[in-house]
């Protein structure tokens, strides 16, 4: 009986142990007291992600390939052009889901992109004809953007103010877990097993997901809102000259961003490499982007926004432009390292300036605005990037090409400082002459 009492006490302390250890490290990662719906959502993100960067990292290098590879041969222009469509659709998309979100609910919106999301993942693995593809990639791009408002509506419903963006940022970075592992993984499966097969395995995850959010995740929207967005209400903005400048050089900027998700695949394919190399390169990219996020982030609130997107272009510029030059692992790891460097200091720092720069009550105006600008210059970029790359005889230019628009940029950004300075100035005269 004593034996039996002392062991009862050792587990009782092991479990309190336990559960203060479980406790440190949700607060050493800035998890604890949040709401039990968000610990599972943050777990369905991670899923989901791992699942994605599983196969639609290759899916470009899938299409344009040689059917020796497993390939389909289709020609790179058309590719380039279903990814132009495919982001165009979702950019639009976006600027009435948001309006479908408050009317219908966050779960509804969840499950009605969720259910149809497993048919369409799979749906890649059986399709042949290039038409089936520009059909089902079309259709996951519209039914994506009834998933991310919903997401990010749900946390802001569930988290207190304080603690958004602290949870937003989390998610961010459990996502880029997915990017560390899932290219690495399907690099390796493409190359064993074929491109199909790691489409099977993403509908599993997308299963997994379907499941947890059918089980275990409720409503947490209750009071009717009214958050419509037209076109119509967007035109104030347009009066924003120094927004406006920034729309536009930030969608030159995804120009050149956009080749990292899928020419870079058909290059490296060119050059002859296996496809597991380009899951190491995105591996790193998320790696950097989990580790580096915050330290950068903090030095980025230092030197301010817009110097902050001068650093970037030029990182972006210089490692886009050294893929040109690149041949072998080390080069091409380098250009990454580079180029990854500049994504982490520009997305921070890019919501920060239009919070900063958009009046209260037309910040969702703003948002939804820039969102219609990036997606475009992304969605563009893929079919400029792919048409180039299809009539170039030597292939490695299209990198100094990009690579010259990146640094080109750099004058809108220079300008938007220069703005802002002058702005400082003139408030800080006046702030004195008062």
């Amino acid at each position: 009986m004593a034996y039996h009492k002392s062991t009862c006490c050792l587990k009782s302390e092991d479990s309190d142990k336990l559960h203060a250890l479980f406790h440190g490290v949700l607060s050493r990662i800035g998890l604890e007291d949040l709401p039990s719906q968000i610990y599972v959502m943050l777990f369905i993100g991670l899923l989901f992600s791992f699942g994605r960067n599983l196969a639609f990292p290759y899916l470009a290098m899938y299409l344009t390939g040689a059917s020796a590879n497993g390939g389909l041969e289709i020609d790179e222009s058309l590719v380039g052009f279903m990814i132009m469509v495919g982001g165009l659709a979702y950019t639009l998309a976006l600027l009435f889901t948001g309006s479908l979100c408050d009317r219908f609910g966050r779960r509804k919106m969840m499950v009605a992109f969720i259910i149809p999301q497993i048919f369409l993942t799979a749906g890649y693995a059986h399709a042949t004809a290039f038409t089936e593809f520009l059909l089902i990639y079309v259709t996951t791009s519209v039914i994506g953007a009834f998933y991310d408002p919903a997401y990010s509506a749900m946390i802001a419903d569930l988290v207190e103010p304080r603690r958004r963006e602290e949870v937003y940022g989390l998610s961010y970075m459990l996502a880029n877990v997915g990017t560390i592992f899932g290219p690495l993984i399907g690099g390796f499966i493409a190359g064993t097993s074929g491109y199909s097969v790691i489409f099977i395995y993403a509908t599993i995850f997308t299963i997994v997901c379907a499941v947890i959010i059918l089980m275990l995740i409720k409503e947490s929207y209750s009071v009717s809102e009214s958050s419509n967005v037209r076109l119509g209400q967007l035109t104030r903005v347009f009066k924003d000259r120094l927004f406006m400048v920034f729309c536009f050089a930030g969608a030159l900027t995804n120009v050149v961003y956009s080749q990292l998700y899928g020419l870079l695949s058909v290059y490296t394919a060119h050059l002859g490499f296996d496809p597991s190399f380009l899951g190491l390169l995105f591996s790193v990219n998320g790696a950097m982007v989990v580790t580096l996020q915050i330290p950068i982030r903090k030095a980025t609130m230092r030197i301010g926004s817009t110097r902050a997107f001068i650093v970037a272009q030029i990182l972006y510029a210089a490692g886009f432009a050294y893929f040109m030059l690149s041949r072998d692992l080390f080069q091409f790891l380098t250009g990454v390292v580079v180029l990854t460097l500049g994504e982490i200091i520009f997305f921070p720092a890019s919501s920060g300036f239009v919070a900063d720069l958009s009046p209260a009550d037309m910040r969702g105006r703003y948002m939804a605005l820039l969102g219609l600008f990036f997606g475009t210059g992304g969605s563009v970029g893929s079919l400029i990037g792919f048409t180039l790359y299809d009539i170039l005889p030597n292939k490695g230019i299209i990198w100094g090409i990009l690579g010259t628009v990146g640094f080109a940029t750099l004058i809108g950004y220079l300008y938007l400082l220069i703005v802002v300075e002058r702005r400082k100035k003139l408030s800080s005269k006046t702030e004195v002459d008062d």
